[in-house]
């Protein structure tokens, strides 16, 4: 199991680059790359990126640091949006879904996590259960047919409150696996599962007996903490999450994915002075986890 960062801890402080520097310094070797963010910078230009130069110019900046300093390029956040939303950003960032999945491939990420679209109804309606799968996969089929031919996974994601799709372990193993074959249940090799803890932890729903349900399906990590009451994108043993049951959840499955950290706000709450050193705090952390993991 590796440790890896999100590197969205240091977003919006200088380059990519060295955004990615920082991560590094304080120990981590493996990185998740936050497409989402970026892709939702506006200027009075416009979104970013405002031309395929461009776009291709901060790709560039994020192989070159990968090569020189030996950095895994473990994951990815595609757009963080509502894939229904009717608002000009809207419009950009599923325009921007394609890029993201083509970009993962050139950087040689495996997996690009991206959240089942929503609306408003009863998730426990079988009616309106199907008819948001049915615009979700009207969206996301032709991305998925596109990661398929490059070898890259669309890890949907977990959410975090009963009024979303996809909020329990048993309604998104129904999407995920929606998209193989219903006959024989195979999910197809291009989709697959992002769990995040604190996003099951808001729910309010068994991690250890969700883990187990979603078993193989299981292809990366977003590991936080919380209180349980909202999502605080905080460090292990912060909040009230059992990380025992946890960790027994993914021995179970045989997990063998990487320990990647969405736990931001334990660094963002710190003076400037503090940042490194929190992030450096993380890194030790996800030390203890693995050692858990692995029974040492």
């Amino acid at each position: 199991m590796n440790i890896s960062k999100s590197i969205n801890v240091f977003f919006g402080d200088g380059s990519v680059s060295a955004q990615m520097k920082r991560v590094y310094n304080a120990g981590f070797r493996h990185m998740d790359i936050n497409f989402s963010d970026w892709v939702d910078i506006k200027d009075e230009r416009g979104f970013f990126p405002h031309s395929d130069a461009e776009w291709d110019s901060w790709l560039s900046e994020i192989e070159t640091f990968s090569a020189d300093y030996g950095v895994v390029l473990d994951q990815a956040h595609g757009p963080l949006f509502n894939i229904f939303e009717d608002t000009p950003r809207g419009e950009h960032l599923r325009n921007m879904c394609l890029p993201t999945i083509r970009a993962a491939a050139r950087l040689g990420i495996p997996n690009v996590v991206f959240h089942p679209g929503t609306d408003k109804g009863d998730f426990e309606d079988p009616a309106h259960v199907e008819e948001i799968k049915a615009r979700n996969h009207a969206f996301y089929d032709p991305l998925v047919a596109e990661a398929e031919k490059l070898g890259v996974v669309i890890a949907m994601e977990n959410m975090p409150i009963a009024s979303m799709y996809c909020s329990t372990a048993e309604q998104l193993i129904d999407f995920c696996d929606s998209f193989g074959s219903k006959a024989v249940g195979i999910c197809s090799k291009a989709v697959g599962i992002c769990w995040d803890t604190g996003h099951a932890h808001l729910r309010g729903i068994p991690q250890r007996e969700s883990l187990n349900l979603v078993g193989d399906r299981l292809k990366c990590l977003h590991v936080q903490d919380s209180d349980g009451k909202s999502d605080q994108h905080t460090a292990p043993f912060y909040g009230t999450i059992c990380w025992d049951d946890i960790i027994a959840g993914l021995q179970d499955i045989g997990y063998t994915g990487d320990l990647t950290f969405e736990a931001h706000m334990l660094v963002r709450k710190v003076p400037d002075s503090c940042k490194d050193a929190a992030l450096t705090l993380l890194y030790q952390i996800g030390k203890e986890l693995k050692r858990r993991f692995e029974g040492k």
